[in-house]
């Protein structure tokens, strides 16, 4: 075979490649059940996009995606974690509900997708599932992550399933209970196995899809010899999928112990898919000529203050607040004079530093997460149209089945490489 021959084959094979996985992503956003926003939520996404490209000091286009922390609580001691090495830098709470209601009425038409969870466990807030229905109400992607390793009713579970949630991804970092507790300190691995298998029970009960459950498996060192083992428990438990991401380990950001620091060094996964590098010096310099964050997404604590992202945990470092109560604009705050600023020294306009966490950004490698956001609005709106199809067929031809009635049919779980690019 000449060397032209094997360059066309192996071109064409990259280009299939690339085709296949394009179609898997829209058809996992199909599992989803995303539904069409409005033409004013994609002229929006338009603006904010010519937004980040001249970096604009003031912005108008409304957020694209939204971080939610419904609570800063958590039972878990996760080592790697600043609530979980109990280091609260800000009042401890539940979210108010009506605090997300003015949220959702000022810029709910416009968000694609809501993240409800950051730095507590979402389900300790006794009212999630309300929050989690006024997302759904204005056809927003809402997506969950727990450890889910507390106890839950059977009417709780119910809630939950029928809240309008699309995704629920189960932190569970193991597939025996020694390996699991090594990380999910004072977490419970045959709590969360049940309550896996309750969810997906109540799902079958009550004739519902949604939300997908996504078993989440941060491969360690300690554990990466269960994966094998774990992707064969997802299919019996009732996970829709399993993912496997690689840990961020910086045990040098929070404080810790020297017992946990030792141990931490020891953790690196062996394979080097499930590694990541600290970006260097030149890499954060290129990146720093523009950062998402301050242009399509923001991060809202539960006590209304609005940080520049969901990385930065300490209550200095938030850029204001928009009230316990939703008394504050949402706009107004991305528009104060410290979101200006910063967009502005980003840019180039402001040469002086800006007394800011971004001036020294902590998490370099998320400064492009406008490329993440714009890639999911794509494969959700190709989701919407594949979902729109399938039931329309499921109408024509399922016996008089209507046309937008759900499937109770679960998608086969799958085990995936789910890791930062």
């Amino acid at each position: 075979m000449s060397e032209t021959s094997s360059r066309t084959r192996a071109s064409l094979a990259s280009i299939f490649s690339r085709i296949s996985g394009l179609g898997a992503s829209c058809s996992q956003s199909a599992l989803m059940d995303p539904h069409f926003k409005g033409l004013r939520a994609y002229a929006n996404w338009l603006l904010s996009n010519y937004e980040i490209m001249v970096g604009a000091s003031q912005i108008k286009a409304r957020p694209l995606k939204l971080t939610f922390d419904a609570t800063n609580v958590c039972q878990l001691r996760c080592p790697l974690c600043p609530t979980g090495l109990q280091m609260q830098y800000r009042d401890i709470g539940h979210a108010h509900l009506h605090m997300f209601q003015h949220l959702i009425e000022e810029v709910g038409d416009y968000v694609f997708f809501l993240d409800f969870f950051s730095w507590g466990e979402p389900l300790l807030n006794p009212r999630i599932e309300e929050f989690i229905r006024l997302a759904r109400a204005k056809k927003i992607v809402s997506i969950m992550s727990t450890n889910l390793s507390l106890p839950l009713t059977d009417d709780r579970i119910d809630r939950l399933v029928t809240s309008g949630l699309n995704h629920l991804i189960v932190s569970l970092d193991g597939a025996s209970a020694d390996t699991y507790a090594t990380y999910r300190r004072k977490g419970k691995f045959d709590l969360v196995i049940s309550n896996i298998r309750r969810i997906s029970a109540a799902k079958r009960r009550l004739g519902q899809t949604f939300p997908v459950i996504t078993w989440q498996f941060l491969v360690f060192r300690f554990n990466e010899h269960e994966i094998d083992k774990a992707t064969a428990m997802a299919a019996d438990i009732g996970a829709d999928r399993i993912t496997f991401r690689a840990p961020y380990l910086d045990e040098g950001r929070f404080e810790l112990s020297a017992a946990d620091k030792q141990a931490i060094a020891s953790w690196t996964p062996q394979s080097p898919l499930y590694q990541i590098a600290l970006l260097n010096e030149a890499l954060a310099a290129k990146s720093k000529s523009r950062c998402g964050w301050h242009y399509m997404s923001a991060a809202i604590n539960w006590d209304g203050t609005v940080a520049s992202c969901d990385t930065t945990f300490e209550k200095r470092d938030d850029f204001g607040t928009i009230g316990k109560n939703g008394e504050h604009s949402y706009m107004g705050v991305v528009n104060n004079p410290t979101y200006r600023a910063v967009r502005d020294r980003f840019a180039g306009r402001r040469k002086e530093p800006v007394d800011s966490v971004c001036e020294h950004c902590p998490t370099p490698t998320i400064m492009d997460y406008h490329r993440f956001i714009n890639r999911q609005v794509i494969l959700f709106t190709i989701g919407s149209l594949l979902a729109a199809v399938s039931r329309l067929f499921r109408g024509w031809g399922g016996g008089g089945q209507r046309p937008w009635r759900r499937s109770s049919k679960f998608p086969k779980p799958s085990a995936a490489a789910d890791y930062p690019s």
